[in-house]
């Protein structure tokens, strides 16, 4: 008869298969890592900033190494125990005689647990690389089946490990592994947020808010098209939907510069990007002008307003105290949040830490829909939806919230991903998904703000800081979806439904909220108030012609810039980062990015675009004329027929941008 396996073997092996897991796993993520984000491109400029990000993040790569490893080597542990116990509870005899129990008992625990660990990190985020080849066996639609099997099986699995503790473990066990179990269970239920709000929901304690609050609230990417609203074929935005229905929807709404930062600068100081200095993505701060007064700055200066900022993006848009704000609540900024983020993809911390335990863990990870496989939407949402609790405590308040779901590259985790077919394109499908996501934030946060008695007191603005097309945004002046955003506005008190149809720009955000208010609108604005529009009093007299601009490109006009591909593809050189790690634009590039904007001017239906083709630092000028009511797409050129309207346009841009043409 054959001896069992000795506790020692048993405790070695599970700790060598669990490393052997975790370095496969780190093999398959560096492996896509250097994939998606070289494109073939590994230059020389490639590996010294990698050689310049990994010095400065050395000491928390090693913990972060660390951290992941015991991670492993615990749930090893445990899965030991598990195998100890369960052959504890199971022999009746010293001797294993000819069936080989432990080991059995080993190989099966091990299996099923490694098994069900991938189902279910694949059903619940479907983009996660180490499961991704699961795809070809699985079927992603049935994910609703695989996480109940999942989550059934792991309930009996750490049912039945609790009870074998209980059962045949020491007294340290029995005390130490089933709080264990119940906390790294529970906290995905986010017990904090709740029993918070349970506790709130029985005090009823007695806010202070008088109002009227102004709340702005963005959806970034949103192509208004997309909207069941404005005519598309699927209920992408129902919450959304229902909010236009009840206020004051403008139609043709575009922003000057269509890119997240420069886009939010013009909304919340009512100017153009040449006005506020913010020309592109991780500008350096030292560009932004001091006379562009924020929204923020005014309200909290001059009537004392609380202020408060909310987003679970930062890498494109690095909005600090010095806009204006008490209060910020957003994601890690710069290399960290670059690096880690787009590393971070391991089963065992996508199952179990994916969740507010986790955040304390992975602080990259704390509400951060950058890491767009694992990224939980509920998280964010709910403690924004707390946070009312301390603004309702607040005289007035200013609170600047920023939905990132829909922004590229549209990977979302269940069920999100498989909730529209689509064969027209391939990203339409996974980009309306992420639309989703994005609205139920929205849905139940409108559903709080009226139990919190802070919806009728308050003018709400929900808007897209840009649009969004195949081709992505800030890259073609030629394509409208890119710069025609959403906007509607629910003014303090009863709500009232209008369609508006001008033609409007983001830099009339400002004034017509300051009027709203009832204050003097003879601040410096390059926008006019819109109230004339939305009491049906008359039409605004100074924001048509609009201007517009696109971000820039290193080799073209425009350029993408949606995500660290482009930031390598276009040249990693171009941008830096400080000690801590926060990353910019290199000031010396400044002047020739934004030499090679494209620049254009719309008027009613007309737009004239102006692009610089800059070649080894010569400009060719290429003006351009587009009918927009015969021609939304901008493909003919017009010019030569109607030289006259070229002219005058040509003009208003020249006007506005000065020496920089």
């Amino acid at each position: 008869m054959k001896k069992a396996l000795s506790d020692k073997k048993i405790l070695v092996y599970s700790m060598l298969f669990y490393t052997l897991l975790f370095l496969v796993e780190v093999y398959a993520d560096f492996f896509t890592y250097i994939t998606n984000y070289s494109q073939g491109k590994l230059s020389v400029t490639f590996f010294t900033k990698i050689k310049e990000i990994l010095h400065l993040i050395k000491f928390n790569i090693v913990v972060y190494v660390i951290t992941l490893l015991l991670i492993y080597l615990s749930a090893a542990f445990l899965n030991y125990l598990y195998v100890k116990l369960a052959y504890k509870a199971m022999a009746k005899k010293k001797q294993e005689g000819r069936i080989p129990l432990k080991a059995l008992l080993f190989i099966g625990i091990n299996f099923l647990f490694v098994v069900f660990l991938y189902l279910f990190n694949f059903t619940l985020y479907p983009s996660s690389n180490v499961t991704r080849f699961l795809s070809v066996f699985l079927n992603g639609k049935s994910y609703s089946v695989h996480t109940v099997i999942s989550f059934v099986f792991f309930s009996f699995y750490f049912l039945i490990f609790v009870y074998l503790c209980l059962r045949f473990g020491s007294k340290k066990m029995k005390i130490i592994v089933p709080i264990l179990v119940g906390v790294i269970l529970i906290s995905n239920l986010n017990p904090y947020y709740h029993t918070k709000n349970l506790w709130t929901g029985f005090s009823h304690p007695k806010g202070s808010n008088k109002g009227p609050n102004v709340i702005f609230i963005g959806i970034d990417s949103l192509n208004p098209d997309h909207t069941k609203y404005f005519g598309y074929k699927y209920e992408t935005t129902p919450n959304l939907d229902k909010f236009m229905q009840e206020n004051v929807v403008f139609s043709n709404c575009h922003t000057p510069l269509a890119r997240t930062f420069p886009s939010w600068y013009s909304i919340l100081t009512g100017k153009y990007p040449k006005h506020t200095g913010v020309r592109y993505n991780l500008i350096k701060r030292k560009f932004i002008s001091q006379d562009a007064v924020t929204v923020p700055q005014y309200l909290g200066e001059n009537d004392h307003y609380y202020t408060a900022y909310f987003t679970d993006e930062t890498r494109f848009c690095n909005i600090t105290p010095d806009d204006g704000f008490d209060y910020l609540r957003h994601p890690t900024m710069g290399v960290k949040d670059f690096i880690f983020g787009n590393f971070h993809d391991f089963s065992l911390t996508n199952v179990f830490f994916n969740n507010p335990l986790g955040y304390k863990i992975f602080r990259f990870t704390d509400i951060n829909r950058a890491v767009y496989h694992t990224y939980n939407p509920h998280f964010f949402r709910d403690e924004l939806c707390g946070f009312l609790d301390k603004l309702k405590q607040k005289e007035r308040f200013f609170l600047m919230v920023h939905f990132c779901a829909p922004h590229w590259p549209y990977d979302a985790s269940a069920p999100y991903p498989y909730l529209f077919d689509t064969n027209e394109n391939f990203l339409y499908s996974p980009y309306d998904g992420t639309l989703k996501m994005a609205d139920d934030q929205l849905g139940k946060f409108l559903v709080a703000l009226k139990k919190k008695d802070v919806y009728d007191n308050s003018i709400i603005v929900i808007l897209s800081d840009h649009g969004e097309t195949i081709k992505g945004h800030g890259t073609n002046l030629r394509d409208s979806a890119q710069n025609r955003i959403l906007l509607t506005i629910k003014p303090q008190g009863k709500s009232i439904h209008k369609d508006i149809h001008d033609l409007v720009c983001t830099t009339d955000i400002a004034p017509t909220v300051y009027e709203l208010m009832g204050k003097d609108v003879s601040l410096a604005f390059d926008g006019e108030s819109l109230l004339s529009l939305i009491n049906g009093t008359g039409e605004i007299q100074g924001p048509d012609p609009i201007i517009m601009e696109t971000g820039f490109s290193i080799d073209t006009p425009g350029g993408a810039g949606l995500a660290l591909q482009e930031m390598i593809s276009q040249g990693i050189a171009f941008y830096e980062f400080n000690n801590k790690g926060i990353i910019t634009v290199q000031e010396n590039y400044h002047e020739q990015l934004v030499k090679r904007k494209q620049r254009a001017v719309q008027s009613g239906e007309w737009r004239l675009i102006f692009e610089p083709q800059v070649r080894k630092d010569v400009v060719f000028k290429k003006v351009q004329l587009f009918h927009l009511k015969e021609d939304p797409m901008c493909t003919n050129d017009v010019s030569a027929v109607y030289p006259e309207i070229c002219s005058r346009l040509l003009e208003e841009l020249k006007k506005h941008y000065g020496d920089e043409l």
